[in-house]
């Protein structure tokens, strides 16, 4: 599964995945620090996912200022889901 982060045109921040997630996402944890996204399932049996690559420099701004995300999953042979959920801020701010 690949999963791109992206800018909406009302400068929203949004995530995009090429598969279906195992779970309906409820929130999004940002870790300021190490810019980090870590993706917190509906089930809550089910573990985090922490995302394995650094928010690019030039999109901290945007996501730092968002309070939440849009998350886009597709599927074969359908249309793509997408809805919003808190984008959670953790850390200090700089």
């Amino acid at each position: 599964m690949n999963i791109e982060l992206g800018v909406l045109h009302d400068g929203g921040v949004m995530m995009v995945s090429d598969k279906p997630l195992p779970d309906i996402v409820c929130r999004v944890e940002y870790y300021r620090d190490q810019r980090l996204f870590m993706l917190v399932y509906h089930d809550q049996e089910m573990e985090e996912d922490l995302m394995h690559y650094e928010v690019p420099e030039p999109l901290t701004n945007r996501v730092e200022a968002s309070p939440n995300i849009m998350i886009y999953s597709l599927f074969p042979n359908h249309e793509p889901i997408g809805y919003r959920v808190p984008l959670v801020q953790v850390g200090e701010f700089y």
